[in-house]
């Protein structure tokens, strides 16, 4: 990235915008599993508050790791896309065309952001000369 403002420059110099975006996705949709776990706290529901925690989880950690360009969170966060796509196919055709449409639109963005040339520049598999 060429011209960045004064106040990113706690960020690791070659995440790009469109990272930061999937990153902010991620930890929004996190932020709203802790609120399930908290629900589930206060309702004394375990199972619920485990589930929100599993979720949390999956979301939350791969969104830090891809905010570090940790190779290993893009590819977690590729397969975990990979997942819910399919999810989303399953949910579409057999529940619920909306809610299908929902799960596989973002995480198919995501992979293939993360599939594309920029993101694997960013993350150093192929030559910034490139």
């Amino acid at each position: 990235m060429s011209e960045r403002p004064t106040w990113w420059s706690f960020l690791h110099p070659d995440l790009t915008i469109r990272l930061l975006f999937i990153i902010a996705f991620l930890l929004l949709v996190a932020i709203g599993y802790a609120f399930g776990v908290y629900d589930g706290i206060v309702q004394k529901n375990l199972q619920a508050a485990l589930n929100s925690l599993g979720a949390l989880l999956l979301y939350a950690v791969p969104a830090l790791g891809l905010l570090k360009l940790k190779r290993w969170a893009r590819l977690f966060e590729l397969v975990l896309s990979f997942i819910f796509v399919v999810i989303g196919f399953i949910i579409m055709f057999g529940h619920n065309m909306t809610m299908g449409v929902i799960t596989i639109v973002p995480h198919g963005l995501i992979g293939m952001y993360l599939l594309s040339d920029d993101c694997r520049r960013a993350f150093g598999l192929i030559n910034k000369a490139d």
